[in-house]
């Protein structure tokens, strides 16, 4: 079977074996939380229907800063550009947009590529392929009640600078192409879960870049799946207020029987989460953001263990129809265009059906 290839930037600790990197661990990079290595991996395909992609092989980015690294030359050897360049290759080879991703809690770097492996596969298709890039946060991989969440929590507080950091180097990549070079592809966001705290927390540090200039449009979607995030982030500025500001679209996927998110609410002394009840307020949602409910279409089944970690939470990837709608997005459908939903007058959202069985 082919492997799937995935582009990659993490920030987490290296594990060095002869003096090459193999592999990346669950805490931050000890040089800084700032310290970024780029890559690409093969994703071998599942042995079962339900299970993850594996590791074919991993191709870490070389990288040369003066002053910080010990096989540092004179000039810089820049890991990102020589993973942003083979990607924009790829782009134009196989006429494909590019989907950026922020996983979420308990996903340690394996899980990171599975998923990224996944959605190519999922969301793209022969008539609108995609590339997927996946930033790695140190989450632990772990689902310990209360330790674990509060730690990754901390992880992708840290992280945001790292994923700002990373976006800006996107865009000092881009705006150095000479027009002739330009891959006309279309840049997609998708967080999930925790991913969207992160994601609050890099529109943050972007936003203090830039003194207060206003932010890049630098997406044609956003997709806010499961967002562990508080229900009231588009209404305050140190929150999501400003996020439509980065992209064409923003959609908003919940569903209010996310019983991971639940859980996150009521354990963890969180207000409610914007990926169960959708924004707080619908008075004054900016008109570029568009409602998704999948509270019919967010079981995803699988063992009493799958039930259990996934707890319709996992629907992104998981569920047909969920998928399907997503498609019709990145193919360009307009909001009122897309099948498959009902909209819904009294919540201002669409619904997603569940297909006949």
């Amino acid at each position: 079977m082919p492997t799937t290839l995935v582009h990659f930037a993490t920030n987490r600790e290296e594990i060095v074996q002869d003096g090459e990197v193999v592999g990346f661990g669950p805490r931050l990079n000890p040089k800084s939380p700032l310290w970024l290595r780029y890559g690409t991996a093969d994703m071998a395909p599942p042995r079962n229907r339900a299970g993850p992609f594996g590791i074919s092989a991993l191709r870490v980015a070389p990288e040369q800063i003066p002053g910080v690294t010990a096989d540092a030359q004179d000039a810089p050897v820049l890991g990102s550009d020589a993973v942003f360049e083979g990607l924009r290759r790829r782009l134009i080879e196989n006429e494909s947009d590019l989907l950026l991703m922020l996983h979420g809690y308990a996903c340690d770097f394996g899980c990171a590529l599975s998923n990224a492996a996944e959605l190519k596969t999922q969301w793209g298709t022969k008539a609108n392929p995609i590339e997927t890039a996946i930033f790695s946060w140190p989450a632990d991989g772990k689902v310990v009640p209360w330790l674990s969440y509060a730690s990754d929590r901390d992880d992708a507080r840290s992280s945001a600078k790292a994923v700002a950091r990373a976006l800006h180097r996107l865009m000092a990549y881009l705006r150095a192409l000479p027009s002739k070079d330009w891959c006309r592809a279309d840049i997609h966001l998708v967080a999930h879960s925790m991913g969207n705290y992160m994601l609050r927390n890099a529109l943050q540090a972007l936003i203090s870049d830039l003194g207060g200039r206003p932010l890049p449009r630098l997406f044609k979607t956003i997709f806010l799946m499961a967002a562990d995030e508080d229900n009231d982030a588009f209404e305050d500025p140190r929150k999501l207020a400003r996020l439509p500001e980065l992209a064409e679209s923003v959609y908003v996927y919940f569903a209010r029987n996310d019983r991971a998110l639940t859980i996150s609410d009521l354990s963890k002394g969180n207000p409610d989460r914007l990926g169960t009840t959708g924004p707080r307020t619908l008075t004054q949602l900016p008109q570029k953001v568009t409602l998704v409910d999948c509270t019919d279409v967010s079981e995803t089944g699988g063992s009493v263990k799958d039930r259990v970690t996934d707890a319709n939470h996992q629907y992104y990837r998981k569920r047909a129809e969920v998928i399907a709608d997503v498609r019709q997005v990145l193919a360009g459908a307009a909001p009122e265009q897309v099948s498959g939903r009902d909209w819904i007058p009294a919540r201002s959202c669409f619904r997603i059906r569940p297909a006949k069985r």
